[in-house]
């Protein structure tokens, strides 16, 4: 089936491993096939016996036992079939699901840095559409296969019985419909390396025409969407322009060309051993139906071929996503963690993207437990970039991040973030209910807790007016609450968690004045229970009246560490 390259090979094998019972499936599948062809083998012989013996014989009984035989081989190959492709449709749907499981726990397992460069949506069609196909193509396709080239083999020895000439000339059909099939297959795989890409353009153009739809009405961007739209669109049909005239030539050489001129070929040379007294009126009979079978098994081998091919493109993504291992920031690290001293952030350089420049510059910063840090400094100074560190989103480019003395990359991440909590302006929640997005933050939180943190954040006037209460839906991504509300309510999230360390990235930017204060009082009362730790960065300065220390940054560096009072009356 033409040169598989190395990337499916190691997916090929990742696929197998994971998942128990790929090899019995596939034997099972290829038998089951096998054994419908076999059947369907047997009228012909039946058809051959007739014609030659019991009909010049008028063996009367045994051609009755025949006819009914001819009736009931029909049915019963029907009824395998059917509960062939009922079982293989389970399986292949099973597996399917399982390696789009396996793809998406890939995906999770990476860095954020891996999704900064990603859509997310084609990562989703990667995962769920491609993995299907794949696990129908090596459990469908390829047993088929195995099983019509036994059938295969089978007829031709069953030909070569008959007449050599007739099934060494039926042999030559495969190399003269293959390599000209073979040289369309190789020309349709790299245009559909085009397509994939396309597509993601146009997917990337819908997806963000939906998401942003507010920003598109408002500026009237309607009709350049759609005309960006429709650009792509017709780039992609001039690609499919040229694979549908691959399809075709491929399909009229190896189905109907070779196949006419094979059949008719082999048609004459029947008729002609006839006429010399070489074959019987049965063997023609016979011949006919098992070269017009051994033709279709040929062909099937080409066309899947052919498809694997033009498949082979759009696999390329799923490849990749398979073999997916998960990044050092995620892997590294198996400690525990449990904030007790500081936190110490030691000649930390940072970019997100090395071409622009560093964000971070040799930064110094010093985070003591129990303390109320403020972060200050203008756009662009690495306030929200020391989060993403400290989460472990990214890695520093040098220097070092370390927690009660040990480095952070020697913590397990997941039992680092299980200890801080980050809230910031632009919450994100999941499409369901207030309920159920809490309970995401703490899943054995009780309906008490949930409503003191909702009460704690100056929710619960909000809640008394749904009628539904926490089992009130919000919508995608909450947009049927309002931005303080979503935030009001990200912030109980992050009460609920019970974490030693609270991240604040502009948590009160659409809170009104009184919220503000409402939610100060909390973070001060549970700096006090619970010994926690806030860091929060704000653009309001008198958010940050009651914070033990003030940092300054600038230019990705500690300017200088200062006080409420001291940094007011200078901003004044």
């Amino acid at each position: 089936m033409g040169t598989v390259n190395e990337k499916e090979k190691a997916v090929r094998r990742s696929v197998i491993q994971s998942m128990p019972g790929f090899w019995g499936y596939s034997a099972l599948s290829a038998v089951m096939f096998l054994l419908i062809q076999l059947v369907g083998l047997v009228p012909a012989v039946l058809m051959q016996r007739t014609v030659d013996v019991l009909i010049p014989n008028r063996e009367i009984k045994t051609l009755i036992l025949y006819i009914l035989l001819f009736c009931l081989i029909p049915l019963a190959a029907t009824a395998l079939t059917a509960a062939y492709r009922y079982g293989l449709a389970i399986v292949c749907r099973k597996l399917g699901l399982k390696m789009a499981i396996r793809g998406f726990e890939n995906l999770t397992a990476q860095s954020v840095a891996y999704f900064d460069g990603e859509n997310s949506s084609e990562l989703a069609a990667h995962c769920r559409k491609e993995s299907m196909q794949y696990i129908t193509f090596w459990m469908m396709d390829i047993p088929q296969l195995i099983a019509t080239g036994i059938c295969g083999i089978v007829i031709f020895g069953y030909l070569l019985t008959l007449h050599w000439g007739v099934a060494l000339l039926l042999l030559l059909y495969f190399p003269v419909a293959y390599f000209p099939s073979n040289a369309f297959a190789n020309k349709v795989q790299k245009l559909m390396n085009e397509i994939v890409a396309n597509n993601a353009v146009m997917n990337r153009i819908i997806n963000d025409t939906f998401r942003g739809i507010k920003a598109v009405k408002a500026m009237v961007l309607e009709k350049v969407q759609a005309e960006k739209l429709k650009q792509v669109n017709e780039k992609s049909v001039a690609i499919w322009s040229k694979v549908a005239l691959f399809d075709n030539l491929s399909g009229i050489w190896v189905n109907d060309f070779s196949d006419a001129v094979f059949k008719g070929v082999s048609f004459g040379l029947s008729a002609f051993l006839i006429v010399l007294g070489k074959l019987t009126l049965g063997s023609l009979v016979i011949i006919l139906n098992y070269s017009g079978r051994f033709i279709e098994i040929a062909k099937q081998f080409m066309n899947t071929n052919y498809h694997f091919k033009e498949q082979l493109g759009e696999y390329d993504k799923l490849f990749e996503i398979l073999t997916l291992e998960s990044p050092k920031a995620e892997r590294a690290g198996n400690r525990e963690f449990s904030f007790r001293k500081e936190i110490r952030f030691s000649d930390v350089s940072f970019a997100y993207d090395p071409k622009r420049g560093d964000i971070l510059k040799h930064l110094d910063l010093t985070i003591r437990p129990n303390e109320w840090l403020g972060i200050v400094g203008a756009s662009g100074a690495g306030k929200a970039t020391i989060f993403d560190l400290l989460l472990r989103f990214y890695e520093p480019q040098s220097g070092t991040i370390t927690a009660d003395g040990e480095r952070i990359d020697s913590i397990s991440a997941s039992s680092l973030r299980s200890q801080i909590a980050k809230v910031s302006q632009d919450t994100f929640l999941f499409p369901g209910t207030i309920r159920q997005n809490l309970l995401l933050a703490n899943p054995n939180a009780s309906d008490q807790e949930m409503d003191t943190a909702l009460r704690r954040v100056g929710l619960t006037a909000f809640l008394s007016r749904l009628p539904e209460g926490l089992n009130t839906d919000i919508g995608e991504n909450g947009l049927l609450l309002s931005g303080g509300e979503r935030q009001k309510l990200g912030l109980a999230q992050g009460l609920l968690r019970n974490c030693k360390v609270i991240l604040l990235d502009e948590v009160t930017a659409n809170i009104d004045r009184d919220g503000e204060e409402e939610i100060k009082n909390v973070l001060l009362k549970l700096k006090q229970e619970r010994e926690l730790t806030v860091i929060s960065i704000s653009h309001r300065i008198d958010f940050l009246k009651d914070a033990d220390r003030i940092v300054v940054l600038e230019d990705g560096k500690v300017k200088e560490e200062t006080d409420y009072q001291t940094y007011s009356g200078k901003k004044e």
